[in-house]
């Protein structure tokens, strides 16, 4: 897909998924997305933290809950309609 998402996390659902809620879109997607989206983690970039690695719902919580993320849409899963994304925690947009 290539289109980018970004927005605070709302709740960690697994070792490697969790709920955004959707506040920032980039101008060029082609996709429309709501606004709370399920993302399933491709890849998770956390400067924080580098050697992160998703392993248990207590790991993504302090790596993610409550942070500003960005996501790097790869595609939506057409069973579960959850996107599949690369996740970039970032500073939040002033």
């Amino acid at each position: 897909m290539g289109d980018g998402i970004g927005g605070p996390v709302i709740a960690c659902l697994s070792g490697n998924t969790f709920d955004m809620s959707v506040t920032h879109f980039r101008k060029d997607n082609k996709e429309e997305y709501g606004n709370v989206e399920r993302i399933v983690i491709a890849k998770v970039d956390n400067p924080e933290d580098p050697q992160y690695e998703e392993k248990t719902i207590a790991d993504l919580e302090r790596a993610l809950k409550g942070k500003f993320v960005t996501c790097n849409v790869q595609h939506r899963d057409s069973k579960t309609d959850w996107l599949i994304c690369n996740v970039f925690v970032q500073n939040p947009p002033e």
